[in-house]
């Protein structure tokens, strides 16, 4: 089942976060964040949950945008699978369910990033459709 995220789903996202991002030392994923990100009526914080057990995550958010009137474009942040899960569609479902919500909220595109060491996670988006040839993504961290 696929659901916004809830403050005590906090624990198992940032073991996830940890599984996405193993190098990185500062992961926090506190209950007063998600509470917050639930409000947010741009930001879609969505767990896949399979019998108790939170086994994906993915976060969508909504951007106002002018150049198409009133429709916005979509970003695709932080999508992950436990590792016993993979191949099992969790990822495609999450992924499919954030496409519905922007296209019934008008978005014009979707934008996703990926870690270049993660050519498995590229495959996954290429097969659902999405074209990294045709932009290249730039990012700084501050």
């Amino acid at each position: 089942m696929i659901r916004e995220a809830v403050p005590e789903d906090a624990f198992y996202i940032e073991d996830l976060y940890r599984l996405l991002l193993p190098n990185q030392t500062d992961i926090q994923v506190s209950p007063e964040r998600l509470r917050q990100i639930a409000e947010n009526t741009d930001s879609f914080l969505y767990v896949y949950e399979e019998e108790g057990t939170i086994v994906g995550t993915l976060h969508l958010h909504l951007c106002m945008d002018a150049l198409c009137d009133d429709r916005p474009f979509a970003v695709i942040e932080r999508v992950i699978t436990a590792q016993e899960v993979r191949g099992k569609g969790y990822g495609a479902k999450l992924m499919r369910y954030a496409e519905h919500v922007a296209t019934s909220r008008g978005a014009l595109k979707i934008m996703l990033s990926s870690a270049v060491r993660r050519e498995d996670a590229h495959q996954f988006y290429e097969h659902l459709g999405y074209n990294s040839s045709s932009s290249k993504l730039f990012k700084k961290y501050l």
